[in-house]
């Protein structure tokens, strides 16, 4: 992985190279969801959130896919569900969530997970998270408020 310098001198002027190697922050975000996403009882994959369509201004870059819900409530025990960072059909990442307490989406367990791109080609690039019920007979509901959005975003992170 490229870095910049980390002790710099007053008066030095960063050349575009290394300016180039320094993180850019959010790149794109999705709107926040405030409202539950589903439920969701099938083995078919529900689509939860969706970022924009993002395209890296260079190459080299590494991106973090980042994803948080306020909870995803379960209706029985012993049900297995994946939520997926996915480009199109590629799963970029998975979480996997068992055996979730709750069928209240107000104390359900929340969640929190990302995925790395390196390198995405100079290209616009579309990312979403789904969620899709692998084992078991239950529903899943993923909760989001006013106080507690699901919120889904990619940040530029630096040269890869």
């Amino acid at each position: 992985m490229a870095t910049t310098p980390q002790d710099f001198t007053v008066g030095q002027v960063l050349t575009a190279v290394e300016m180039d190697m320094l993180p850019q922050g959010i790149i794109a975000m999705a709107t926040p969801i405030t409202s539950n996403v589903g439920p969701t009882s099938s083995t078919t994959e529900l689509d939860v959130i969706t970022a924009p369509a993002v395209t890296p201004a260079q190459a080299g870059r590494r991106w973090r896919l980042r994803f948080h819900c306020k909870g995803i409530a379960t209706t029985v025990a012993d049900v297995q569900f994946f939520l997926r960072i996915k480009e199109g059909g590629t799963v970029l990442g998975e979480s996997n969530y068992k055996d979730l307490m709750s069928s209240n989406t107000a104390v359900a367990t929340g969640g929190d997970f990302e995925a790395i791109v390196d390198s995405p080609s100079v290209a616009a690039h579309t990312y979403k998270v789904t969620i899709q019920r692998q084992v078991g007979t239950g529903n899943a509901t993923i909760a989001g408020s006013s106080t507690g959005p699901i919120l889904f975003y990619v940040e530029d992170v630096g040269a890869a």
